[in-house]
């Protein structure tokens, strides 16, 4: 499972219940975010207060360039069967993960913000 998001959310409620159902209903195995700040932030301090396992994929920038953001979303996306979106509405990153998802067939749940049209 993975967890992508804005950095602009410092706090997104829906995300926490969902982590928290998901690993009530023991489907919550590993999750797989960006180490960014804001969402990713969110989701790393829970996984470790809950014993969940966390992997974490940064940029890399000397093998990728200026598009190594895109290309470590992508590689999110691919590691999950289940995508939980949190967008602020705005960020082009957290909807260029969302977009790869798509592409690959991954289920999306959009947890902050609609996803936009055509998504």
């Amino acid at each position: 499972m993975a967890v992508v998001g804005s950095r602009s959310l410092q706090a997104c409620p829906a995300l926490l219940a969902r982590l928290e159902a998901l690993q009530a209903a023991q489907q919550l195995g590993q999750v797989v975010s960006g180490g960014a700040a804001g969402v990713d932030a969110l989701a790393a301090t829970w996984c470790r207060a809950h014993g969940v396992p966390l992997v974490e994929l940064r940029p890399d920038y000397a093998a990728h360039g200026t598009g190594a953001p895109h290309v470590r979303n992508a590689e999110i996306v691919h590691r999950a069967g289940l995508v939980l979106v949190c967008w602020d509405g705005v960020s082009r990153g957290t909807l260029s993960a969302a977009r790869a998802a798509a592409r690959l067939g991954r289920r999306c749940e959009w947890l902050a913000a609609p996803p936009p049209r055509g998504t």
